[in-house]
This record gives C-alpha cells, sequence and structure tokens, in this order.
C-alpha cells in the first residue's frame, strides 16, 4: 500500500512539473540550428538551469545577455534575476575542460563511459592538453563557471531598468544580412518576464546597421555595468 501511495505522489509531481513547464510560452527565439541551443545546453547543465525549462514563475524577471562565441574570443554572460522578491545576479563563463583519453577507448566505449570521460574532464577545467601522448586523443567539453556579483539590490534593479529601456523586450529573433560576417562576435540575450521567455541571437557588427544592432549593444552595456572592468569581456 505504502509502494503505491508513494508512486501515486511521485507521478502527481511529474505532472505537476510538466504542467508547469506547459506554461511558459516562447514568445521569440530563432529558429535551429543556432547558438542559443548550445546556450542552453551550457546553462541546463550548471546551476543556472534552462531559462527556457524553469518552473513557471508569474514573479519572475530574469535577463541573460552573452557575449563572444568567436573562435578567438571567449564567451559568457551576466545575468539578472529577480525572484522572491529579491534581486541577484551572477557571471557565468564558458571553460574549456581538456583530458586524453586512449584513442581505442574513444572510438569504441559507450555513451555511458564517454559520459564518465566527459565528468572527469569537467575536473580539469582550464587546463589544456598540451602534449598529446601516441595512441591517445583529446576529450574536450565546455562548462560554465557561475559566480554571483556581490552588488546592491539598487544597481542589479537600475541595471535592469537600463535593458529595458535599451530595447530589451523589443529585440528580433535575429536580424537578417545582406552578407556573412565570418567569426563576428556574437550576442545571445534570453529574457524571462512571468511566464514568457523570448530570445534573440544578434552579429556584433564595427558600426549599428540597423535600430536592433544599437539596442543590444546598449543592453550588453547595461548589464556589464555590474562587473568590475576586468571582467568585461568587450566585442
Amino acid at each position: 500500500m505504502r509502494a503505491e501511495q508513494t508512486l501515486h505522489a511521485l507521478t502527481i509531481m511529474a505532472l505537476a512539473s510538466q504542467a508547469a513547464l506547459a506554461q511558459v510560452t516562447v514568445v521569440s527565439a530563432p529558429p535551429e540550428p543556432s547558438l542559443l541551443n548550445i546556450t542552453r545546453q551550457w546553462s541546463r547543465a550548471s546551476e543556472l538551469g534552462d531559462l527556457r525549462e524553469l518552473p513557471a514563475d508569474a514573479s519572475r524577471l530574469e535577463l541573460r545577455v552573452w557575449g563572444g562565441y568567436g573562435l578567438s574570443t571567449a564567451t559568457q554572460g551576466v545575468v539578472i534575476r529577480r525572484t522572491g522578491g529579491r534581486w541577484s545576479a551572477f557571471l557565468a563563463r564558458v571553460v574549456r575542460c581538456e583530458i586524453q583519453i586512449p584513442r581505442s577507448v574513444g572510438d569504441t566505449a559507450s555513451r555511458a563511459t564517454m559520459q564518465r570521460y566527459t565528468a572527469e574532464a569537467r575536473r580539469h577545467c582550464g587546463t589544456p592538453v598540451t602534449d598529446v601522448s601516441a595512441g591517445s586523443q583529446v576529450l574536450a567539453t565546455d562548462t560554465l563557471l557561475v559566480a554571483p556579483l556581490n552588488v546592491p539590490d539598487s544597481t542589479i534593479a537600475e541595471a535592469w531598468t537600463t535593458a529595458e529601456r535599451g530595447g530589451a523586450f523589443e529585440l528580433p529573433a535575429r536580424v537578417d544580412r545582406n552578407r556573412v560576417l565570418d567569426d563576428a562576435f556574437i550576442y545571445v540575450v534570453e529574457l524571462r518576464r512571468g511566464n514568457d521567455y523570448r530570445a534573440s541571437v544578434i552579429e556584433h557588427t564595427e558600426r549599428a546597421e540597423t535600430r536592433v544592432d544599437q539596442h543590444v549593444r546598449d543592453i550588453y552595456a547595461a548589464v556589464n555595468r555590474l562587473l568590475a572592468p576586468d571582467q568585461v569581456l568587450r566585442p
């Protein structure tokens, strides 16, 4: 009887969780494939969680402004969050993690084995493999290092207001260009207000070509005011 009650309770919890997720509405998002997909994967594997998949909460305010993604640049995001009437902010940095594994293992390992090796790689983040032994290969993965920002609530609220005035709720999912920007610095902006979610992926241009280009620069500048000068990642 007790086992049946436990199973019944777990079923109700699972259904409630699915119902909460179903209440989150995707207002706008770029078509896949896009950099939003990998960004959500990083978040999902970290303490931040996937913003689109967090439980429904009519009072939630959250803005995640990511920048980087180039072959020659780092990638990081500034997160502004208001839940339970309290503001908080975080800096999330993408860090490369590498280990050596035998080539024979990499060619034949099961998914579960590779997951264990990936978990091991994440314990060696920031230490690149520089000398690959014969018969070995490098297993690489990315992870997010998330750190809270020690700034006053009023400063975080001001950054939110500035980003909102800068057009955070007006960004399109993407900007159509008449050319391809190779290895460009790219902004990924995620926004959650209540149960509405929107996201944008926009390239940085040397000169603002559209009003949207200026908006995304202003939003990026607004959240970067929460960082120390040496923490800011510049395009």
